[in-house]
């Protein structure tokens, strides 16, 4: 089952969708830092990351 994250922050419109849950990591922790130039603390992050199953 593959886990996603959507950005919440303002109009931001990054998804990410992967089977691994260490790159959904990276990924959006890389996304935060590059693009709204700060850090999200893992408890935020694992709260925001959904297990999703595909149709």
């Amino acid at each position: 089952m593959p886990y996603q994250y959507e950005c919440s922050n303002g109009d931001c419109r990054f998804l990410v969708r992967s089977s691994s849950s260490e790159e959904v990591h990276r990924l959006v922790r890389a996304h935060v830092r590059t693009v709204h130039r700060g850090r999200i603390a893992s408890v935020d992050l694992e709260r925001e990351i959904e297990r999703v199953e595909l149709a």
